[in-house]
């Protein structure tokens, strides 16, 4: 018996059930004629499929994988004397697509995309399209991309699908913008490039004017580090700085210079004002999570300068949309009487059960303790509240 071809994970599966179908194919002619009288002859044009299925079947077997493609063709078609098989089929494209035959891989795509001898599966027909991709398939790029920014294929791959998406970017698509983006935010498959994605960002809340892009962009300038600045150092007048060979404007360090204390360098966080501005603009266009950063961001005082009243006022928007954590903040500051002129249990109260129909975990113990301090009066008013405010707002 020839051994199988060494292979790991998947294809090592996919291999061996190949080479199980392939000697039970090639096995089934002569187990039928065991033990049994001698029958006429076959047909020759019957005679002549079988033949065939045989050499594809051993061929197949032994790693050939034109022969695999065919065999697999065979098995959708219900050519070559077979019964139409959509599983058998697919075990065969999966086998002769993972040794590189392009259209393999592409016809292994198709089906995980129609759901023809598995589950449809588009994460799976996106690995698959994907792999047609890196085997030189223009079309197959194109289609990984389409399901990729849809949100139906899970990882990058590598730096092919980031070309393939940096190709759509640059030819306009502001789909493949963003999701180039966000994945070199989060260095998903690839280093994160935080320079690169704020550019692109950029570049679609300027020249698109994506609200989802402004979000974004104003989210990532605000979580950017402190960094340092030598004030003294730096030249705003243009003519001065060519004469003395000082760079314009200003000049920022990632580390702390070594003589920071003679020179007077101050610490800075260089994205805090404009990333306010971006959340700004997305949130007074209804983006519920841009509401919900600038109202908690103003609220903690941390990110941006305190301010409860707005702070307040951009979380009482996001709840209003059903924002869970929105809701919560809010059941906390009314519990605690910060943002509002004191203490407000009844508050605290509709906040909490809200937040908690919204999925909020922890609103549930929240709610039930500051229920332990109300009087019946009191939780009579706040049910009320909450059975008008969810008719209202739908929550």
């Amino acid at each position: 018996m020839r051994p199988l071809p060494s292979a790991c994970g998947k294809c090592c599966f996919m291999r061996i059930a190949a080479w199980v179908a392939a000697l039970l194919a090639l096995s089934l002619p002569l187990a039928a004629g065991v033990g049994a009288a001698p029958k006429t002859a076959a047909k020759p044009a019957a005679a002549v499929a079988e033949a065939r299925h045989a050499s594809l079947a051993a061929l197949a077997a032994g790693g050939d994988m034109d022969a695999q493609y065919q065999l697999a063709v065979a098995y959708r078609d219900g050519t070559h004397g077979l019964k139409p098989d959509p599983h058998t089929a697919l075990v065969w494209f999966t086998l002769a697509g993972a040794e590189g035959h392009v259209g393999a891989a592409i016809e292994a795509a198709k089906a995980y995309q129609a759901g023809k001898g598995a589950a449809r599966d588009l994460n799976s027909a996106g690995n698959w399209w994907y792999k047609a991709g890196t085997l030189g398939h223009a079309a197959a790029r194109t289609r990984w991309v389409e399901l990729f920014v849809e949100g139906e294929v899970h990882a990058i791959g590598s730096r092919d699908g980031v070309s393939w998406l940096a190709e759509a970017a640059q030819a306009g698509d502001l789909r493949a913008m963003m999701g180039l983006a966000d994945v070199l935010e989060r260095g998903q498959g690839v280093p994160p490039d935080l320079d690169q994605a704020e550019a692109l960002y950029r570049q679609a809340a300027l020249l698109n004017g994506d609200i989802e892009a402004r979000f974004r962009l104003g989210r990532l300038l605000l979580s950017r580090p402190a960094m340092w600045r030598n004030p003294a150092e730096e030249e705003w007048n243009a003519q001065a700085a060519e004469r003395k060979s000082h760079p314009f404007g200003a000049v920022w360090y990632a580390a702390k210079p070594a003589n920071a204390d003679e020179i007077k360098s101050v610490q800075l966080r260089p994205g805090i004002n404009e990333g306010e501005r971006w959340l700004r603009s997305a949130a007074r266009r209804g983006h519920v999570e841009a509401q919900y950063l600038l109202g908690s961001a103003k609220v903690a005082g941390l990110e941006l300068p305190m301010d409860m009243v707005e702070g307040v006022a951009w979380l009482e928007a996001a709840a209003v949309q059903g924002h869970a954590e929105a809701l919560f903040e809010l059941g906390n500051l009314a519990a605690k009487g910060q943002g509002f002129y004191a203490k407000d249990p009844v508050r605290a109260w509709v906040m909490y059960e809200l937040a908690a129909g919204q999925g909020e975990e922890n609103a549930k113990a929240a709610r039930d303790a500051i229920a332990k301090g109300m009087n019946p009066r009191q939780s009579g008013r706040a049910r009320q509240l909450v059975q008008e405010l969810r008719e209202l707002a739908g929550l």
